[in-house]
């Protein structure tokens, strides 16, 4: 195997410095920031899904858009928009939402025809609000932190783009990609290609303003050339659009060219490396390099664990062994150069080989039995389940040749549940791989979470049984406010108690039926029920009518009063119109023994009355 190690010492420092993911080479400061790095990476991923739980920014886009439309041009202009789009008010930036392509074109397309504008004006006028959006919205330190010059910047987009889609949103959306490249007379050339063709107006806004608002620059962005090509994928064949930018600064002092960030460094310690291939394998146990045809050249020497080692050879392509889950692009020479910036993720596609090893062991200890033949199946197929196609995540480096590209990587694992699915232990990484201490961190991490999630799982029962009480409390109310007044039911609801009060002046009456006694003996009690249910249901109406209240019932006798427990000066007049009330009511119900309608008699006084709550356990 041919041994392709960095030309120099200073080629390896740069290459062992995007491992790290530090530009310091002090071990102790690097460890100490890269544990720091690891640290906020998940306490932002976990403050990041806590949040999304609540609520969820797919509808991002669409809000963006809402929001510059409507600080632009007003609440009216936005109503327009939604009407010529065809979407309901309200519905068209729902944050829990993925909207379609077509969807979002819409919205600009109905923007750009109210505004007599071309598509390409509107979507430059919307990146230049997104920066601006964005950065308000709680990401400006992160946008400040990327680079402190506007090339890194650039180069640092397609590992924004990662961290958002992959660790924030959880989505798996299909970014852009920007590559760089410093030319002699100080400006830049940045390559952007997108799947989606005819967004390339957003990127000079974004640029432009960013710029601005970050580097304090003012540039100029023209369009060198555009071209489209149809790339076939494992889903299909998709469009893919390729935007050369040249960048020109307009102001030129010292402190913008170093923002602008296109002087180049030389390394004073650029000596012959001390390094020989098992110490260079050793240090980056899952490196690949490949060359022009993406056939393998080298790899580190953990892979043998995972993959077959025929495969593992010199000339073996690399598509043969890896698909490429990120970026979604064909895996060619071409492009992973026209995404050299971005994260890349590969899955090994052969069987892995820790189910290889253990169906290996089993074949050696199947005796001639029935049944430790199927036990050894089923151990078989979980063995199967329980071990995961190996992923990889890390990034392509173009080497000085130019005709090799270097894949520095490490398994894509973030918890001990997944390192186990790989079959995989920490030992398999090595010390100064920050894989590690994310593991370790987010192991507690995860607990965290569990216990967070376990809470808001709580919380919720609570709330849904402090919703059912609220229901079973208001049908007590209720029930309550039937057997007592109003304001005596308040009274024992509070926990007061209810003394005896004397009214000088108050109307009573009973009412009850005079052929009760000879309807009973000749109907069934069933029929005695349902006949004074609807004799007193009808009375009962005419209580809530009147405003009177209704004390009791005793067989067929039901007893009133009027000016109890509020007083009234008309108490009698109250009384005497419900009587007659009663007595009209009671035609309506029929006899069961005559057939002919029923007939009631009441009796009424006035005078002074005592009231008060009796009993407990039936308070009335």
């Amino acid at each position: 195997m041919a041994d392709i190690l960095p030309q120099s010492t200073a080629e390896f420092c740069e290459l062992y410095s995007v491992f790290m993911k530090k530009d310091s080479l002090s071990p102790k400061k690097g460890i100490d920031m890269r544990r720091d790095i690891v640290q906020q990476s998940i306490e932002g991923r976990l403050a990041a899904f806590l949040l999304i739980r609540r609520c969820r920014k797919f509808g991002f886009i669409h809000e963006s858009v809402r929001q510059l439309m409507i600080r632009t041009y007003g609440e009216a202009f936005w109503a327009k928009v939604l009407e010529r789009a065809g979407f309901e008010a309200g519905k068209e930036n729902i944050i829990n939402h993925y909207y379609s392509d077509q969807d979002t074109y819409t919205l600009i397309d109905a923007v750009s025809v109210i505004l007599k504008v071309t598509r390409e004006q509107v979507w430059e006028m919307y990146g230049c609000f997104l920066i601006q959006y964005t950065m308000e919205t709680g990401w400006d330190d992160l946008i400040r932190s990327m680079s402190p010059n506007l090339k890194g910047f650039l180069d640092n987009l397609d590992s924004l783009h990662y961290f958002i889609d992959h660790v924030v949103y959880k989505a798996n959306l299909r970014g852009p990609s920007f590559r760089c490249e410093d030319n002699p007379d100080g400006t830049i050339t940045l390559h952007y290609y997108t799947g989606r063709p005819g967004l390339y107006p957003i990127v000079k806004g974004v640029l432009r303003e960013a710029a601005k608002r970050v580097f304090k620059l003012d540039v100029s962005m023209s369009i060198t050339g555009r071209t489209q090509r149809s790339v076939q994928m494992a889903t299909g064949e998709r469009i893919e659009e390729h935007v050369i930018f040249l960048i020109k600064t307009q102001n030129t002092d010292q402190s913008n060219e170093d923002a602008l960030g296109t002087a180049v460094v030389q390394h004073s310690n650029n000596y012959k490396i001390r390094l020989t291939h098992m110490d260079f394998v050793t240090t980056f146990p899952y490196h690949m390099v490949v060359d022009q045809d993406c056939k393998i050249v080298q790899v580190g020497r953990e892979l043998y664990n995972h993959i077959p080692k025929d495969l593992l050879t010199v000339g073996t392509p690399l598509m043969r062994i890896f698909e490429v889950t990120r970026p979604q692009i064909p895996l060619d020479f071409d492009s992973i150069c026209n995404f050299i910036n971005a994260v890349f993720v590969l899955q090994v596609k052969t069987t892995p080989m820790e189910f290889q090893r253990n169906a290996n062991k089993r074949a050696g200890q199947i005796t001639d039995g029935f049944d430790n033949a199927q036990e050894d199946g089923n151990t078989a197929v979980a063995t199967l389940s329980q071990s995961q196609h190996l992923k990889l995540k890390g990034q392509m480096m173009l080497m000085t040749s130019g005709g090799h590209i270097m894949y520095l990587c490490s398994p894509y694992v973030t918890s001990i549940p997944e390192l186990l699915q790989y079959g995989l232990r920490l030992t398999a990484m090595p010390l100064h791989d920050a894989t590690r201490d994310l593991i370790l961190l987010n192991q507690q991490r995860l607990s965290d979470v569990e216990m967070n999630l376990q809470l808001e799982a709580n919380n919720e029962q609570l709330e849904n049984m402090a919703k059912d009480l609220e229901v079973e409390k208001g049908k007590t109310d209720a029930l309550l406010r039937e057997m007592l007044p109003p304001s005596v039911a308040q009274q024992l609801k509070q926990g007061l108690s209810v003394d005896a009060r004397e009214y000088e002046e108050a109307t009573v009456m009973f009412t009850d039926v005079p052929t009760f006694q000879q309807i009973v003996p000749l109907c069934q009690p069933k029929d005695i029920v349902h006949l004074l249910n609807e004799l007193f249901t009808k009375f009962d109406r005419l209580i809530g009518i009147q405003k009177a209240y209704k004390v009791e019932t005793v067989g067929d006798s039901y007893m009133s009063v009027g000016g109890i427990p509020d007083t009234v000066d008309d108490h009698c007049e109250v009384i005497c119109h419900l009587a007659l009330g009663m007595v009209m009511e009671a035609r309506t119900v029929c006899d069961p023994i005559n057939n002919t309608p029923l007939h009631i008699r009441a009796g009424i006084h006035s005078g002074p009355v005592v009231a008060g709550v009796v009993g407990a356990k039936m308070p009335r």
